[in-house]
């Protein structure tokens, strides 16, 4: 008669499918699960060693530090045993491990969609090729998913996880008392998407370190300072609470910084990247006077190249754009954000913030309070400036640092005046590119500044507009309509026949640029006038009075086209986003006063009526049926002399 083989301290199954558990018998040599049979040197009495083999097994390998290969097949294996705690650790009542090595299992799940679970102490868990479920429960883990898209989750502890190829899901863990107060005595409070959080005891012992690998992994960090790696593929990381390191790598990430002074950098790919947490506001307020931790969220971004989306949210963060067109926002409290390479919106939103554009054709935007902008090279516009009072304002800088290229900035001054009020501009440099922005407001009173250097384009604001003389006083183009009495040089009060507009976008400016405005400065016409700055058609004439058309044309008073008069210091040809022509026209052709000078109203001829449209332009005919016919329009006569441009230049010299 033949006996069994002695025992080798190897659970076995074979490729059916095995439940394998302390009631298993079928292992060829009679080991059993928590038998205290363990044979092997250095092994307690149960430390099982088990090979579940082929087919879908389901392995419950008790007490003990096991090792566990599930082999081919879907399996299912729980290394757990009774009870879990944590090493050394007693929080509200929990009783500390007394045996912290006591726990300690290694797993390979193999071939197949696997579900592993391995509870206490430090466990090393392989999921291998499938779609995997690992919970490798608490204290410092070792995990590797391998291929397929696994989910894994670690309750606790300083894990080291990678994902390996495949789509990922990976959830580091979380303390039982969360770290949200920065590791100081607190009183518990509710956080959203945490619970019931206060000061962390332990704030080391669950900072984990997670590598995705390749594919498209979601990443949750958890509690205390991490680092996480998306790898390849369009990941999603979310660094939870504390200080953590968050590496998307290649692809098209979302990295979500969360609570915490992160350091976060989005590689390669186009990143959507948001220093707090966009589904809710870590900070208490708007500013520090009511944020209860002013420095606990001040990240530290490089979003990398791609053309990439970047919030610093609050706190004072530092935002690095690198290569790409991308879009950052610096968020509440005093942030510096640097463009880098390529055509990108800076905004400063909330606090006194720094924008470096760098190179490319920036966009800056300080937002509220007094910030400073940098344009840095190539041509910029800075948009949005705003001003506290006359002290204190926005800074504009164009590149002052910058001598080679093309660096020709513009400051859009649109929309920035007060209520009823008005903006004048100071040029403090020979070359008019350095000055100061003068605000008033409805009272004549002024009350706020800006100031540039090396801006080479100015888009005034187009309010309050243009302002015409009648006999109630100035009022609007823009209000002006016909029926309205207008104060004229030569005909007294006259009434307005007919009121039109041409609006043209910057598309429209930019492709014709012989309909840019010209921007004629306050005092550029001699003897302080016009008495504010005054934006016009580059065809709009103005009455010009001096000796010098006395000397050269025999006649004190001419008309010259806006266009024809840019040799003299303050007119010139400005670009703008977009403008609109306002024409107003009288029985006769009137010289009307606009910002206190005398300019041109509407005359019709053949290019002009060309130019305004088919509706205006029979509007015209039926009040002015005569202007059909060349005889017509040859009647309504300039109201004086017009210079050509070769005669208009002689008023520069």
């Amino acid at each position: 008669m033949v006996g069994k083989a002695p025992l080798d301290g190897i659970v076995e199954g074979d490729d059916t499918d095995n439940l394998i558990d302390v009631d298993y018998e079928g292992d060829p040599e009679g080991d059993k699960i928590d038998n205290n049979d363990a044979i092997l040197p250095g092994e307690e009495p149960n430390d099982d060693i088990v090979t579940a083999g082929g087919g879908d097994d389901t392995v419950i390998s008790g007490e003990g530090s096991d090792e566990v290969y599930g082999e081919d097949g879907d399996d299912y294996i729980d290394t757990r045993g009774p009870g879990a705690a944590l090493d050394g650790v007693n929080i509200l009542g929990q009783t500390p491990d007394p045996d912290e090595e006591n726990d300690r299992d290694y797993v390979e799940g193999g071939n197949g969609n696997d579900t592993i679970l391995t509870g206490d102490d430090r466990d090393t868990v392989y999921g291998g090729d499938g779609d995997d479920v690992i919970n490798a429960g608490i204290d410092d883990d070792l995990v590797y998913g391998g291929a397929g898209n696994d989910t894994i989750t670690d309750d606790q502890g300083s894990d080291t996880i990678y994902g390996g190829d495949g789509d990922d899901s990976i959830i580091a863990g979380i303390d039982i008392l969360s770290d949200y107060d920065g590791d100081q005595p607190g009183t518990p409070f509710f956080v959203p998407g945490f619970g019931l959080v206060t000061s962390d005891p332990l704030p080391d012992d669950n900072r984990d370190y997670v590598d995705g690998g390749a594919g498209n992994d979601t990443i949750f960090g958890g509690d205390d300072s991490d680092t996480l790696i998306g790898g390849d593929g369009d990941d999603s990381i979310n660094g939870g609470i504390d200080d953590d390191y968050l590496m998307g790598d290649d692809g098209n990430d979302t990295i979500i910084g969360g609570h915490g002074s992160d350091t976060i950098e989005g590689g390669a790919g186009d990143d959507f990247i948001h220093g707090g947490d966009p589904a809710f506001e870590w900070g208490y307020g708007d500013d520090d006077t009511t944020d209860m931790h002013p420095d606990n969220g001040r990240d530290l971004i490089n979003a990398g190249d791609g053309n990439d989306t970047v919030y610093g949210d609050d706190d004072d963060d530092t935002i690095f754009g690198d290569a790409g067109d991308d879009e950052l926002h610096g968020g509440l409290d005093e942030d510096e954000i640097h463009g880098g390479t390529g055509n990108d919106q800076l905004f400063g939103d909330e606090g006194m913030d720094t924008l470096f554009g760098g190179d490319g054709q920036d966009t800056l935007d300080g937002g509220a309070e007094d910030d400073i902008m940098y344009g840095e090279a190539d041509e910029d516009l800075f948009v949005n400036v705003t001003y506290t009072d006359v002290n204190n304002g926005d800074h504009v800088d164009g590149g002052s640092t910058f001598t080679t290229g093309t660096d020709y900035d513009t400051l859009d001054l649109r929309g920035s005046a007060p209520a009823g009020g008005r903006l004048e501009i100071e040029y403090t440099s020979a070359d008019r590119e350095d000055g100061i922005v003068h605000y008033f407001d409805a009272s004549n009173t002024e009350v706020g500044r800006v100031t540039f250097e090396e801006i080479e384009n100015i888009v005034p604001c187009f309010t309050p507009g243009t302002v015409i003389a009648t006999p109630k006083g100035e009022r609007l183009v823009e209000e002006l309509q016909a029926g309205d009495r207008v104060i004229t040089r030569d005909n007294g009060i006259q009434e307005i026949r007919w009121v039109g507009a041409k609006a043209l976008n910057g598309r429209e400016l930019a492709a014709n640029a012989h309909l840019k405005p010209v921007l004629i400065q306050k005092g550029s016409l001699g003897h302080g006038l016009p008495e504010r700055d005054m934006l016009v058609s580059p065809n709009h004439r103005v009455l010009v009075n001096n000796d010098k058309t006395a000397l050269y044309f025999e006649e004190r008073e001419v008309l010259v086209a806006a266009k024809h008069l840019t040799g003299l210091a303050g007119v010139d040809v400005v670009n703008a986003l977009h403008t609109t022509y306002i024409h107003f026209m009288f029985d006769r052709h009137e010289v009307v006063l606009s910002n206190g000078a005398w300019t041109e109203s509407f005359q019709p001829g053949e290019q002009t009526l060309d130019g305004i449209g088919n509706a205006q332009r029979n509007e015209i005919f039926e009040l002015f049926p005569e202007l059909k016919s060349t005889k017509g329009i040859r009647d309504y006569h300039a109201a004086r002399r017009t210079l050509k441009k070769h005669e208009a230049a002689l008023l520069a010299k």
